[in-house]
């Protein structure tokens, strides 16, 4: 931008362009701004109370005081309270010291990065809002870089997702210095991290170093790396539909069909195995190349992490658990509440209760299975459970109930984990069935006021 006078009306016309073209804010909905008082959260924070109304949108603001930079962070948190009493904006404020969560002995980027985005997502489903973060094309160009540097494959050249979940990124088609200009045009204040310039951290360096370097080639560089990130996500997506549909195809009772899986074309065969490891661990280029081998071999193990591995036999690709318990459980019985419930057997369900006006399919989790979907109403007095004597399931579209006793033959369930397998019934009427979905009779309407998505996730230790 030029002149600080053209800054305002031009980052208001590219990001609300961007913002209706991508739909990130919801039609008469919420969205809380992620504000960590830097120039970007700020000028977002502008940006969406002045423009937000478009949508006919609530907004509001929320902040995370990691209590990694002391009085520093602290000044950075009663900056952001300041602004937003002065503006009449709800401000949500989280720490783990006020939440009594425990601080690792050396706290580190990712383990800040999962407290917020943990503490966001819970905050979006309460409030029935998206979140929206500032990142910016800038910060695009330099995490595309640094995941190329340590080695990154498709899914990781697409960069930061312009939307995922609750999550939403309107400043992605803006790079960090229009969003400076944008808050001097309206007089808007920022906090600036003494951290982000020091060199003591790869992204710093990258920031100060390599594209300076890369804009004495091309002045556009950032705008250059930020589009390839863009046609990258495109193909990603396009391949992880692909691999979908493959997995659905060649699924069969606990894994999936080796020769259905090696006759696939090479990416989409090696989009699935992606899909697989990352059921259980981080698919690294190496586990990735293991397990290519494993599917050619038609037979073997390969060691994922310490509590899971990869195997292959007879014909059938698998994930198995390592030390699987085979005493009986302790039957669990609770309310079924929003979180995430760690069970025996190395279960875990994620439970999460949505407005339904704000509740979308999410592409990204569970794709395949809109059972995961139900009325709220229809689920409210059940309880999260295992089998009991006498349970029925009457799974969606196919117009029967059975026994579950039968329903676990059937589906060819091995008896050691049927104690394990986790339900949710009123009484002996199964409501939802992990690997199955919701029971027919459980679907939203036209007068659903609250959804309940349920979410099953494997060996909730080795999530990412």
């Amino acid at each position: 931008m030029n002149t600080t006078e053209s800054a305002q009306p031009r980052l208001e016309k590219e990001v609300g362009a961007f913002v209706r073209a991508r739909g990130l804010f919801p039609q008469a909905g919420r969205v809380i701004v992620a504000v960590s008082g830097g120039a970007d959260s700020m000028a977002l924070l502008a940006f969406a109370l002045r423009r937000a109304g478009d949508w006919g949108c609530t907004v509001e603001a929320a902040h995370v005081n990691h209590g990694l930079r002391g009085a520093a962070a602290d000044a950075d948190e009663a900056f952001v309270a300041d602004f937003c009493a002065r503006h009449g904006i709800r401000l949500h404020r989280h720490s783990p010291a006020a939440a009594g969560v425990p601080v690792p002995e050396h706290p580190g980027e990712d383990w800040a990065r999962r407290l917020r985005y943990d503490w966001f997502e819970r905050l979006a489903a309460a409030r029935g809002a998206v979140i929206a973060t500032a990142h910016t094309r800038t910060d695009q160009a330099e995490t595309l870089l640094l995941r190329l540097a340590r080695g990154s494959g498709l899914r990781g050249a697409a960069g930061i997702p312009v939307k995922r979940g609750c999550f939403v990124r309107p400043l992605l088609c803006v790079e960090r210095a229009d969003t400076e200009t944008y808050c001097r045009a309206l007089g808007v204040p920022w906090v600036q991290d003494a951290t982000n310039e020091a060199d003591d951290y790869a992204r710093n360096r990258v920031r100060h170093r390599a594209i300076p370097a890369l804009e004495t080639v091309n002045p556009a560089a950032v705008r250059a790396l930020s589009d390839f990130c863009e046609r990258m996500a495109a193909l990603d997506g396009y391949f992880t539909q692909k691999a979908d549909t493959l997995l659905v195809r060649a699924a069969m009772p606990e894994g999936w069909r080796l020769e259905e899986l090696a006759a696939a074309d090479e990416p989409v065969r090696q989009a699935a195995l992606l899909a697989i490891l990352r059921r259980v661990c981080d698919p690294s280029a190496r586990r990735l190349e293991l397990a290519q081998r494993l599917l050619a071999a038609g037979q073997g193990a390969v060691q994922l992490s310490p509590q899971s591995r990869l195997r292959a036999k007879n014909g059938r690709l698998w994930l198995e658990r390592v030390g699987r318990k085979t005493t009986p459980p302790a039957a669990p019985c609770m309310p079924v509440e929003a979180g995430e419930w760690a069970l025996d057997g190395d279960f875990c369900v994620k439970i999460q209760i949505l407005d339904a006006k704000f509740a979308a399919f999410d592409p990204d989790v569970y794709k395949k299975d809109l059972n995961s979907l139900a009325d709220y109403a229809k689920i409210a007095s059940a309880r999260l459970r295992t089998r009991q004597p006498g349970d029925r399931f009457a799974p969606r579209g196919r117009g029967v109930t059975k026994t579950l006793h039968r329903y676990f033959i059937e589906e060819k369930i091995p008896a050691d984990q049927r104690p394990y397998w986790p339900i949710v019934a009123d009484g002996n009427r199964v409501l939802w069935l992990w690997g199955a979905g919701f029971a027919e009779g459980t679907q939203p309407g036209a007068d659903t006021e609250k959804i309940i998505r349920i979410t099953p996730i494997l060996y909730m230790e080795e999530r990412r």
